[in-house]
């Protein structure tokens, strides 16, 4: 399922608005998900945390980096950092 993060949310979201997102994809959380992020030129690293945080905590990490890929997203470091842990890419 592919999610067009501007067209969900608008191009003027808040971090708040991570928990839209994040009620949307745990209610699809079988499908696999693919966050479109085009068209913002950085995501904030507290929405990131306030999308990925509740979803890793309640279905691990290795299944929401398997079932949940990014894409277009500038600032991938930032994403590796809150979803995998790391500061790998």
């Amino acid at each position: 399922m592919k999610v067009n993060v501007r067209e969900f949310l608008g191009g003027n979201f808040v971090v708040e608005d991570a928990i839209l997102l994040r009620e949307f994809i745990q209610e699809n959380i079988g499908q696999d998900i693919e966050l479109d992020f085009e068209g913002f030129e950085r995501i904030p690293t507290t929405f990131l945390c306030c999308l990925f945080t509740d979803l890793i905590n309640k279905n691990g990490r290795d299944f929401i980096i398997s079932h949940i890929n990014v894409k277009n997203l500038s600032n991938f470091k930032d994403y590796s950092r809150v979803v995998r842990g790391t500061t790998f890419n």
